[in-house]
């Protein structure tokens, strides 16, 4: 989520300079305006967007737009009936989307140069203000019960959860993230595993989530955010502790980008590929025949198990009932594997928007303006959603909508957020959280 002021370069006043930034040059001199990084967040409103970082809202407008392609169907038909999109976008447009959400928590809090003193003190609450003020607008999404698994009360769970590495170099927080990787996903198999059919811990996760509010009201609370919901933190964390490091370098300097890409390749490579050899080595997926499927209660076939690796496990977890689960890199599994590597992907996808938005910044205009946006969007394509199934539109002039849901949220996305983004810097929800969080950070003591 656009949650930060994507590290606003202070510039002149001038109108011009307020409006979308004209086709810049490489390495342009757009940069050489650039305030010092721990100023960047409080900026005027006239300030420009420094050209560089505008490609971290590109990343955060594919991202949105992938989970386009797995809420409504958004792509095109292969002949076989699937999504061509589905695949790329399955997993990767979420990990993608909570790993910029830890650079964004970076770019808040001062991005390389961290604030020293009282400053720092107004940051840090700015970051746990933005994610407490996320959780109502989560929770009032979810207590719409549509087909999304809605993501922003994780969100705000992630952002509390980051504060202790806030202060620590870029490597002990990268560092962090690739232990997390690891131990979350195994942690996170033998905890479930101890809550699955009545084990050890279900009496203790019953006993909690019958004195959680948010689980009774929403069905979602703390033991959903935290082990056995659709984006716990146990294995999501990681994406966004890599967002965190990843954020405290200089994202203006190419050897920065290039090497965002460079390592995103090898980490997914890797990831995805060692995935591959394990699971062979093991006796591929004939040995996850047979282990009990967790939505069914019924044992896997080898169809059930093809499938189960094409669509993933979104909002059910990976079955335990087989340790060659952990051995996958399916959607949502919340292995070492798959969350390896989509921070691999999320690495690359940054970087490579870091070095060409500055020499396609009109070609990508409508992209940049949904992930500057993109809080506001979210929100917006999920309230979509809902009245679209209630049926509210239909036999009337609005029915369209209804009937060509993905064309009409994509075009909608795309041409509103780039007309509001042509007007206004933030948008309505991005507005409401900067002021709230500002006004209140700097009046705790």
């Amino acid at each position: 989520m656009n949650y930060s002021d994507n590290g606003r370069a202070a510039a002149s006043s001038s109108p011009a300079q307020a409006a979308p930034p004209p086709a810049l040059a490489p390495n342009g001199a757009a940069n050489s305006v650039a305030s010092p990084p721990h100023s960047v967040h409080d900026t005027a409103p006239s300030a420009r967007l420094s050209p560089r970082l505008v490609g971290v809202d590109a990343a955060r407008g594919l991202a949105v737009l992938g989970m386009f392609v797995v809420h409504v169907g958004l792509g095109w038909t292969l002949a076989d009936g699937s999504n061509a999109l589905y695949p790329i976008t399955a997993g990767r447009a979420a990990g993608l989307f909570a790993v910029l959400a830890g650079v964004s928590i970076a770019l808040l809090s001062g991005g390389p140069q961290p604030p020293s003193g009282s400053a720092w003190g107004v940051a840090l609450w700015r970051v746990v203000l933005r994610g407490l003020l996320v959780l109502p607008i989560g929770v009032a999404l979810t207590l719409l019960d549509t087909p999304v698994s809605v993501i922003l009360s994780y969100y705000a769970v992630f952002f509390v959860l980051a504060v202790p590495l806030l202060q620590e170099r870029w490597k002990v927080v990268a560092g962090a993230a690739l232990v997390l990787a690891v131990v979350g996903p195994l942690a996170s198999f033998y905890l479930r595993g101890m809550i699955d059919d009545g084990a050890a811990l279900a009496s203790v996760v019953d006993t909690v989530n019958g004195v959680d509010p948010l689980q009774v009201f929403t069905g979602e609370g703390v033991v959903d955010f935290l082990l056995t919901g659709a984006y716990p933190a146990i294995t999501w964390l990681p994406f966004v502790l890599a967002g965190l490091a990843v954020g405290r370098l200089d994202l203006h300097r190419p050897r920065v980008q290039v090497g965002l890409v460079a390592v995103g390749v090898a980490v997914a490579v890797t990831a995805y590929g060692v995935s591959a050899l394990a699971l062979w080595a093991v006796g591929g997926t004939g040995r996850l025949v047979g282990s009990t499927n967790p939505a069914t209660g019924q044992a896997y076939t080898e169809s059930g198990v093809a499938d189960a690796l094409h669509t993933g496990f979104p909002g059910l977890g990976l079955p335990t009932s087989e340790g060659a689960w952990l051995l996958v890199a399916a959607p949502h599994s919340g292995t070492p594997f798959e969350v390896l590597g989509v921070i691999g992907v999320a690495l690359a996808v940054l970087g490579l928007c870091l070095l060409v938005t500055p020499y396609m910044s009109w070609v990508l205009y409508p992209i940049t303006a949904v992930g500057a946006l993109a809080l506001t969007v979210y929100v917006a394509h999920v309230l979509v959603i809902h009245v679209a199934d209630t049926g509210a539109l239909d036999g009337t002039p609005l029915g369209v909508i209804s009937d060509h849901l993905a064309v009409s949220i994509l075009v909608g996305a795309l041409l509103l957020a780039s007309l509001w983004r042509g007007v206004l810097r933030r948008g309505p929800l991005e507005w409401l959280l900067h002021v709230v969080s500002s006004w209140g950070a700097r009046r705790i003591p």
